[in-house]
């Protein structure tokens, strides 16, 4: 388990470029899966141990050098692809608990009350079955063929209604509401929360608080990944927030 969030709006330019990265990667993949699977050597877990999450693809016996060499362009492109894919983040469990952890010393996210009850569909005279129908036409053909005009505006008012709680702030307090990173329940962040986490960051950045924040994370790497959340945190303003999931 883990968490997905991905902005609310995607630019073409971004799809197409993860369309090519894509097609690089398939290709790296394809040539390395070519070679003979004996030369991938056999995986060593106290090696990997030793390495780290970050560099733990290093860690096999016997591996030839010609399936290194493949392995890391495989490794390059799915870098390339990570790189240019700038409307997508993800976390682990243990991530995402170490990133509210942080968020929450540094004044970028807030602990906050109970958000408001979901809606019930049957307060709203539907049916999952319609509801589910309205989201995804093609995968609920013959439902959505007997929705009606009223119970599409049933439907729509029950979903304005579940929107409403997913976006919900909470507190007045700048920043992130921390009960939008605890479940993959779509939680939508909002331009404007991510706007003021970005800000608060920027008014630490350079002092102790980084350099706490580094040690922390253990790695340059995986702050160089806390960087790229912030960046993500940064994009999310200008392209309608992001949903958690």
């Amino acid at each position: 388990m883990g968490y997905d969030m991905t902005w609310r709006r995607i630019d073409d330019s971004e799809r197409e470029a993860v369309a090519e990265a894509r097609v690089a990667w398939d290709a790296a993949v394809k040539a390395r899966d070519a070679l003979p699977r004996e030369e991938a050597g056999t995986f060593d877990s106290a090696k990997a141990k030793e390495l780290g999450d970050w560099d733990a693809h290093d860690a096999h016996n016997g591996r030839t050098e010609r399936y290194r060499k493949a392995q890391d362009s495989v490794m390059a492109a799915s870098r390339l692809m990570d790189d240019v894919h700038t409307s997508y983040f993800r976390l682990n469990i243990w991530g995402m608990g170490l990133y509210r952890e942080l968020m929450l010393q540094l004044g970028m996210a807030f602990d906050d009350e109970p958000h408001p009850a979901w809606p019930k569909v049957e307060d709203y005279g539907v049916t999952n079955q319609q509801v589910w129908a309205v989201e995804d036409p093609n995968d609920h053909p013959q439902e959505y063929a007997a929705i009606t005009p009223e119970v599409m505006q049933q439907v729509l008012a029950y979903q304005g209604e579940h929107e409403r709680v997913l976006s919900w702030h909470g507190l007045e307090v700048p920043g992130l509401p921390l009960h939008k990173f605890g479940s993959n329940d779509g939680w939508i962040v909002l331009p404007v929360e991510c706007e003021a986490a970005v800000r608060i960051w920027r008014k630490h950045k350079g002092l102790q608080s980084e350099a706490a924040v580094r040690a922390r994370l253990g790695s340059d790497d995986a702050f160089a990944y806390w960087l790229t959340w912030i960046a993500f945190l940064e994009g999310g303003v200008t392209h309608n927030g992001f949903e958690v999931w």
